[in-house]
């Protein structure tokens, strides 16, 4: 009967991590680039005898893996020349105050010295590791194959860069940014397709995650349930049958 509520306060507590997640995700369903967490989880039942070889059971509900979805999120027009957005697999390069960090949100602009920055103020690296410089330029044009032009003169070309690992390989911090767990440098990307002009859509779908919300809600509230059910049996044992012995 006491296994009972642990079981249920188990299935509690690995519920919300998972109603978390769920809203995390819907969160940034409008967030460019973003990738959505998935979560799986495990639960081990240990069936032995006690002591006075009665058999007791012990059930053990928790996550086993919280992993990134990095599958291509929808390409939407926005015709902002400094929207960029991948059409394969890869990240773009960005200098951050905490190292190199990588990203698919292609929402970029140019600050005061001119240099292709994030919205958040960190430089975009061309593939010689310094930043994206435009300078003045009045047209700013990205090939396909990444390479930048500021008034019909080549300034660089974007590093885009690609883990074979990703699940292994990147962790993600704030900012739909994404580090490195190792010390290993990432490969350029062969067959990365630059698309100027657009932005890669969140690949959360709100219907998928409302729909996992709502089942995680009541799944929840079954288990509360069955906790109510076992203390109220737990409080009979105890308060009218101990009585009556």
């Amino acid at each position: 009967m006491v296994n009972g509520l642990y079981s249920a306060r188990n299935g509690m507590m690995l519920l919300q991590e998972m109603m978390d997640n769920s809203a995390h995700n819907l969160s940034n369903a409008n967030t460019a680039g973003f990738k959505k967490s998935l979560m799986a989880s495990i639960a081990q039942v240990d069936i032995r005898r006690n002591d006075e070889l009665k058999l007791h059971q012990d059930e053990d509900q928790q996550m086993s893996e919280n992993y990134i979805d990095y599958s291509q999120g929808s390409l939407v027009i926005t015709d902002n020349p400094f929207d960029l957005a991948l059409e394969s697999s890869g990240f773009f390069e960005i200098e951050t105050e905490n190292g190199i960090r990588y990203t698919r949100n292609g929402s970029f602009t140019r600050n005061g010295m001119g240099d292709l920055v994030t919205l958040q103020g960190h430089k975009v690296l061309g593939t010689d590791g310094l930043p994206i410089s435009l300078e003045e330029a009045e047209n700013f044009h990205v090939s396909a194959s990444g390479k930048v032009y500021a008034d019909g003169n080549e300034v660089g070309s974007l590093s885009i860069v690609d883990f074979e690992n990703k699940r292994e390989a990147l962790g993600r911090e704030g900012y739909n940014l994404f580090y490195s767990r190792t010390d290993e440098r990432p490969e350029q990307a062969v067959n990365a397709t630059v698309k100027q002009g657009f932005l890669e859509s969140s690949n959360v779908s709100v219907i998928d995650s409302m729909v996992e919300m709502i089942r995680f809600q009541r799944n929840y509230e079954a288990n509360q349930k069955s906790v109510q059910a076992s203390d109220e049996t737990l409080n009979k044992a105890v308060n009218d049958i101990g009585r009556v012995g």
